[in-house]
């Protein structure tokens, strides 16, 4: 009986005794490539962002009666600091990037030139950071 104990382990595999470092089946062989993709996807760091150049974007239409300034980067404090005079800013303020995509400001981390509007009480509620081009332009200050 003990030699009849000893052999059943290796009756119960279908594919005889198990045998490490053996070559995979086909399925076993593929759903570890696929797995192994998924992770290697997961675990690469996104690519920088591209770079637009300025003479391959189209030209923003920025408003006729927009104002021309530096700004300072946010405070944080309700105002803002553009040609070192300090204007309130609204409740629904908007800041774009060069892209012409919103920002949050207190992604500003430096003084930029931009193009402002500001509402009936006198807040900032447009802003529009320029790209070299866009600042060269001859705008009021």
């Amino acid at each position: 009986m003990p030699d009849k104990q000893r052999s059943e382990p290796e009756e119960l595999t279908l594919a005889g005794p198990l045998v490490y470092n053996a070559a995979m089946d086909i399925p076993t062989s593929i759903l570890y490539s696929v797995i192994s993709a998924i992770a290697e996807a997961a675990l690469t760091p996104a690519p920088e962002p591209q770079i637009v150049h300025e003479a391959a974007a189209l030209p923003r239409a920025l408003p006729e009666e927009a104002r021309q300034g530096l700004m300072q980067p946010p405070a944080g404090d309700g105002f803002l600091t553009i040609n070192g005079q300090q204007w309130p800013l609204a409740p629904a303020a908007q800041f774009r990037n060069r892209q012409n995509l919103i920002v949050m400001p207190m992604r500003i981390q430096s003084p930029v030139e931009v193009v402002y509007l500001t509402n009936g009480d006198g807040a900032i509620h447009r802003v529009w950071m320029l790209t070299p081009g866009e600042a060269a332009v001859s705008r009021p200050r």
